[in-house]
């Protein structure tokens, strides 16, 4: 396997004499702050999009205009911390990269292993395996790809690795009108609508899941007109009964907190049913859904829809595991427009 490694993108940054501005506050750019104060990296300043800039703050920096940062030094490294998939912010920071170095670190979704030296050394023989596992070279130059830009930090690795939603969904899922679609992490129905598109709106039944209780009043008034659909207010986990939930209102929501909701595994999910199409984005419980899951991915070999980019380890764990439950999956890994390396999703089918 190919990796063009050569030193990770917090050792690029450990390295740096340039001044580092920060682009992007939030939830990402603290988990960054706090990786970079551990290194003992310092920042030179935070910067925002225009609309976001504002006369704040952000843990003691002023957010400036990037334009303020141009003026006052003659160069300097910007790191991306937030993450977006419009399509005229995806093209202003690639606009910056053309004049200043853009560097992306990565930091997990969801848990804390950080994709860094340490990591890609612990964990090599893992990642060389669930390449190996690819099921064309298309899929092993992303994978290869994935890897050197979580580890990196090069945009110019993400750039070369995206690809349209629609050339999975005509390449590799080739949807019919008779699916029945199990939806896990249904949101507000924006996938259920990706389905729909693909099959033109003719399928069996769709089944949906979604444990934010106010997101999933937006799922079913949405979907309310539908056929042959179910909707369940829960978290889809390992366990049938109950478990604690961080409830952040949106996407951000995820298994882990204080807050007990009820839990149901795949297998429950999916009773009395015959499932032809799973899609699984479940804020980091893709591993334990699939391992207790195991029955109906044996039994019936529905096509998947998995992402692979909560967990820094998602990318190894998740192809070996789908392989060790049926090894008659082709497995195929594509990115579709994100920055940072979110929206990496495994397409399995026979």
């Amino acid at each position: 396997m190919k990796f063009q490694i050569d030193i990770s993108v917090w050792e690029k940054l450990k390295n740096s004499d340039e001044p580092i501005i920060m682009y992007g506050t939030g939830n990402g750019a603290d988990k960054v702050m706090d990786k970079l104060t551990e290194l003992g990296i310092s920042l030179s300043g935070i910067t925002a999009s225009s609309t976001f800039v504002r006369n704040r703050t952000f843990r003691g920096y002023q957010v400036m205009p990037l334009s303020y940062f141009e003026e006052k030094y003659e160069k300097f490294t910007v790191i991306v911390t937030f993450g977006t998939s419009i399509p005229d912010v995806m093209e202003n920071i690639y606009s910056i990269s053309e004049n200043h170095r853009v560097l992306v670190p990565c930091v997990p979704v969801i848990g804390t292993e950080i994709f860094d030296k340490d990591f890609l050394h612990k964990n090599q023989d893992k990642i060389d395996l669930a390449y190996s596992l690819m099921a064309d070279d298309f899929s092993k130059k992303i994978y290869s790809g994935y890897v050197n830009f979580l580890y990196g930090g090069e945009l110019s690795f993400l750039k070369e690795i995206t690809t349209p939603e629609s050339e999975a969904f005509l390449n590799i899922l080739k949807l019919s009108q008779n699916e029945t679609y199990i939806d896990i992490g249904a949101y507000r129905g924006d996938t259920v609508d990706t389905f729909l598109h693909y099959c033109d709106e003719k399928y069996e039944k769709i089944i949906c899941a979604e444990p934010d209780a106010k997101t999933f009043t937006k799922l079913t008034e949405h979907c309310k007109n539908l056929k042959d659909f179910k909707a369940v207010n829960a978290a889809v986990t390992d366990i049938d009964g109950e478990v604690g939930f961080f409830d952040a209102h949106g996407r951000q929501s995820s298994v882990g907190g204080s807050k007990m909701i009820p839990s149901v595994s795949l297998n429950t999910l999916c009773e009395n049913a015959h499932p032809t199409y799973i899609k699984i984005d479940s804020e980091g419980c893709e591993n334990e859904i699939l391992s207790k899951g195991s029955d109906i991915l044996k039994a019936y070999s529905p096509k998947l829809n998995v992402a692979v980019y909560h967990k820094s380890a998602d990318i190894f764990t998740l192809p070996i595991l789908i392989n060790n439950i049926n090894p008659d999956y082709k497995i195929h890994l594509r990115h579709h427009p994100y920055i940072p390396a979110w929206d990496t999703l495994l397409y399995c089918t026979l």
